[in-house]
């Protein structure tokens, strides 16, 4: 189909159905939002959270964490990547949708987030978002969506997860960077797209958290945000196999943003010198799966260009096993954590050398192991996640908006 006939039919589908969701907010969310907040805020009730849509299994997490607080909390997505699966999340609405034709995606893209806007509007009080929008973020109307939010007493937390706040601009300033190994003809990302998200948030949201390596490009930030994990499914997994081999796991669904040519050529040289040393990739396989092979793991490495550490490395020090992963010095003061945290901070420069360090050194892998364990447990908790939330919850819920 022609770029410009699709055009004016999603404009076709999209006003009206854009002009029909703004009388039924003025005339029922609004008044109904504003009375209900108030009989909640009367009654000392805790506001209702909500999460979405981007399918990050971070969401899940955020969820559980809030509600080991006392909070109802949800998230809602459209569709699951394919490293997750829907029981991952509490409503995704494709799966209401049973046709795979070009009419599902027309109400899945077109028409379902106007009714799901408008649901979430009714049902809770503080909304969850990451830098590339909330649930208007395809249609006509997405830039009124916030201030939408706002009249009907809504609050806005934003936090970024990666490429949704990253200004290629900035990154590369840094000698080892994520955008490092991008050309023009892989690039993903845009930049001024980007930066009108961040932008736009930054005027928008009641409360912008940095997370990560991502603090500089934001406009500003109140906070910092953990990555959150649930450690009864995360549990400390030794390696039982004697072979002598040391089995390095790496996930890279993404090479060229963790440095993965790297590694690969550390462990060849690595082997070909006669270490014991076996170097495992992990690539578009679902998380359960990929669980399996973690925890096989002698070592976890993680990237060795971004600057800081997600998910991934979380997981491995969860699971008891010595992480390999670059942390900036710069961004150190923005993670006092950090003080604590026993990854082995590796970059190309120095990344051989590590390795020869860990797979030399069984008992300091086993050092490094029970201290990562100890270390999620006091940071990167439910527990600990929640307890964070329900700071910046209460802040929200109990005053009117304003700077943190």
């Amino acid at each position: 189909m022609p770029r410009g006939l699709r055009k004016t039919l999603v404009l076709s589908v999209s006003i009206p159905m854009f002009t029909v969701m703004l009388i039924l907010y003025f005339l029922i969310v609004i008044p109904y939002a504003r009375l209900e907040q108030s009989t909640r805020l009367r009654r000392k009730e805790k506001p209702r959270v909500v999460w979405g849509p981007t399918p990050v299994i971070n969401i899940h997490y955020g969820s559980l964490a809030a509600r080991l607080y006392g909070y109802k909390s949800d998230n809602i997505v459209y569709a699951v990547y394919h490293i997750n699966q829907p029981s991952d999340f509490d409503y995704v609405i494709g799966k209401y949708l049973k046709t795979n034709s070009l009419l599902q995606k027309a109400l899945l893209f077109l028409v379902a987030p106007y009714f799901v806007f408008l649901w979430a509007s009714l049902r809770y009080d503080i909304f969850n978002f990451y830098f590339n929008g909330g649930f208007l973020r395809h249609v006509v109307g997405r830039q009124l969506e916030l201030p939408l939010l706002h009249l009907a007493g809504k609050k806005i937390i934003v936090v970024p997860y990666g490429s949704d706040a990253r200004l290629e601009s900035d990154t590369r300033k840094y000698k080892y960077n994520f955008c490092m190994d991008c050309t023009p003809a892989t690039r993903t990302c845009d930049e001024r797209r980007i930066r009108r998200n961040v932008e736009y948030f930054g005027k928008h949201a009641d409360l912008v958290l940095g997370c990560a390596d991502l603090v500089e490009s934001l406009p500003r930030h109140e906070g910092m945000w953990l990555y959150p994990i649930d450690l009864s499914e995360w549990q400390p997994a030794p390696r039982t196999q004697k072979s002598g081999i040391v089995k390095v796991v790496h996930a890279s669904n993404h090479r060229k943003y963790k440095g993965t040519r790297f590694l690969l050529s550390a462990v060849e040289e690595l082997k070909s010198e006669g270490y014991p040393v076996e170097l495992v990739l992990v690539e578009r396989m679902l998380n359960k799966e990929a669980k399996k092979i973690y925890e096989q793991a002698d070592i976890i490495a993680d990237q060795f260009i971004g600057g800081a550490y997600a998910l991934f490395a979380i997981e491995g020090m969860a699971l008891g096993k010595p992480v390999m992963c670059y942390l900036r010095k710069d961004l150190y003061p923005y993670h006092p954590e950090w003080a604590e945290c026993p990854i082995v901070n590796t970059n190309p420069d120095n990344l051989k050398q590590q390795l020869i360090r860990l797979v030399n050194d069984r008992q300091l892998r086993q050092e490094l192991g029970q201290r990562g364990i100890e270390y999620v447990r006091k940071y990167h908790s439910l527990e600990s996640v929640g307890s964070q939330l329900d700071k910046f919850y209460r802040y929200l819920w109990n005053t009117k908006r304003g700077n943190w």
